[in-house]
């Protein structure tokens, strides 16, 4: 039976915090966590295990807090509200320190660090990007403002704060800087660009020297099919699609819509670079022969150097956010064409002796989906030719050693 603490948890892990944010964790000895904490090196190790354990129990203090910071924030009635109060009112310093020392480049220990504080970061930017989304809506932000990039300013502000904290600055200048932060974001370019198209004023020089006209629409929508495969749907922001199609946001709402209808026309031109191989693999005349012919058109969708790796759909079928809701909607609908034509092709198979009477279509082709899938993405996470061909070849030795999918006719 585990021995009962004898000390207040929470006050030992705020002053464990106030060593770490001051040395951050290689520099932050255990002779002097004990004497701050007040508690011996068995004690310690008692509690959580070792020196690592304590600190991820101080990060999972400190990222508390800061949660309870942001949903404050975002609960502001007004758009510059909620940016007031992420920046002009931050949470005790001593979280924001040990949360900066913690995503700094740290040693093999604690190599997994950085990257889960940086998906932190990320979910918060994309919440702030949905509230100054719903600011929009309500009037509260220009319709043209381009809440991606605003919310990614305030996101940077803040990181610089915290690291301007991090360096020991004093209150005031840190406050100083958040009002002046606070400002600029008044200002903010496209916020300023987006009053001054509903006020009626003149574009930028910039804007009125290209011609909303004068662009190819195929290429144009071939560059935001690309932004949509690598980013997906929400990670693409207007101002990065106007910039890889080469055009103005007034030309691109007027040759595809809104970002939703691009989306689509730019799925539609996905789907039919993909075609080809998938009709070819159903075409095939074996079930065997199929699964040979979707797993290879995967790979080399993968080995296309002139394509982006991974896969838009399997990307876009993953989008979070109310803003996505539509284009989760219709890229699972397409999905389930494709799954239901598979489906088919395998009944026949069934029918025609090719598979055994006893096997299940609807986990077959759930299967074979999910090995593209596994192609696709270890694609798009950078695996090397040689892995995917040798995913390709495991996956087709297993079908043929499996007794209960093939009769053996090929």
């Amino acid at each position: 039976m585990a021995r009962p603490r004898t000390f207040e948890e929470s006050e030992v892990l705020d002053r464990a915090a106030d060593v770490f944010s001051r040395h951050g964790y290689h520099g932050s000895t255990m002779v002097e966590l004990t004497a701050a904490m007040g508690l011996n090196s068995p004690s310690i190790y008692a509690a959580f295990g070792s020196k690592r354990g304590l600190f991820d129990a101080v990060l999972r203090r400190c990222s508390a807090r800061e949660d309870e910071h942001w949903a404050w924030a975002l609960a502001a009635p007004t758009a510059e509200g909620v940016v007031k109060r992420l920046l002009t009112t931050s949470p005790e310093q001593t979280s924001s320190r040990v949360l900066v020392h913690a995503g700094l480049a740290m040693g093999a220990e604690n190599a997994d660090i950085p990257p889960a504080l940086l998906h932190r970061r990320q979910s918060a930017e994309l919440k702030l990007r949905d509230r100054f989304e719903e600011a929009k809506r309500a009037g509260d932000l220009p319709a043209e403002a381009d809440t991606s990039r605003l919310a990614s300013y305030v996101t940077a502000v803040l990181g610089g704060l915290a690291m301007k904290a991090a360096g020991g600055a004093p209150h005031g200048d840190l406050r100083e800087a958040a009002e002046q932060a606070v400002a600029a974001w008044r200002a903010i370019s496209d916020v300023a660009a987006a009053t001054n198209i509903r006020t009626g004023g003149s574009p930028p020089a910039g804007e009125r020297s290209r011609d909303p006209r004068r662009f190819s629409a195929d290429a144009a929508l071939d560059a935001a099919m690309k932004l949509f495969w690598t980013r997906g749907f929400t990670g693409a922001s207007l101002s990065d699609l106007t910039e890889a199609m080469g055009i103005t946001r007034p030309s691109l709402y007027a040759a595809f819509g809104n970002k939703e209808a691009l989306f689509f026309k730019a799925l539609d031109l996905y789907q039919s670079l993909r075609k080809d191989y998938l009709t070819e693999a159903l075409q095939t005349p074996t079930a065997r022969g199929v699964f040979e012919a979707l797993l290879r058109g995967a790979l080399r969708d993968q080995l296309d150097e002139e394509q982006p790796r991974g896969c838009l759909m399997v990307l876009n079928a993953m989008q979070g956010g109310d803003e996505a809701q539509a284009i989760r909607i219709e890229v699972l609908r397409r999905q389930a064409i494709g799954r239901d034509l598979l489906a088919a092709r395998f009944e026949r198979a069934k029918r025609e002796g090719d598979l055994l009477p006893t096997v299940n279509v609807d986990g077959l082709v759930r299967f074979v989906q999910s090995l593209m899938h596994g192609i696709l993405t270890q694609g798009g996470a950078g695996a090397s030719p040689s892995e995917l061909e040798a995913l390709v070849e495991s996956s087709l030795t297993m079908w043929t050693a499996s007794a209960d999918l093939s009769i053996g006719k090929d």
